[in-house]
């Protein structure tokens, strides 16, 4: 009877904690730049434009990147609620809002413009 009184508060101290813990990483994850990359498996514009997207991206490891599959109903809900209307389509999103959006299958120059763009547009708020 004792034992299980132990066990069942350990149990609840766990549970609080893994709450916690999880609720820290969303905030967290809300409050930074991010790159989400919609994209559809059968959608022939993706298919060329992800060796794009992969390779640039490459270039850019410290940026957190989010991979929404529209053929599953959760990242289907999620890209639509962000406004993406075609695939593929990429969103630069900070602190949670959506600040730039990119759609279709752009050349790589066009990519990395995109990006340089929107991390002057990051510096110059930084420094404000």
């Amino acid at each position: 009877m004792k034992g299980s009184r132990y066990l069942w508060r350990w149990s609840l101290l766990v549970g609080v904690l893994v709450l916690a813990a999880l609720a820290w990483l969303a905030v967290a994850s809300a409050q930074e730049t991010r790159i989400v990359y919609v994209y559809s498996e059968n959608c022939r514009y993706c298919t060329t434009f992800t060796p794009t997207f992969e390779k640039v991206m490459a270039d850019y490891p410290d940026w957190r990147v989010e991979k929404l599959d529209v053929n599953q109903q959760a990242d289907l809900d999620k890209a639509t609620e962000m406004g993406a209307t075609a695939t593929p389509t990429v969103f630069l999103l900070k602190d949670g809002e959506v600040i730039d959006k990119l759609e279709g299958d752009v050349p790589e120059r066009a990519f990395r413009e995109y990006l340089e763009r929107n991390l002057k547009k990051e510096d110059m708020e930084s420094e404000a």
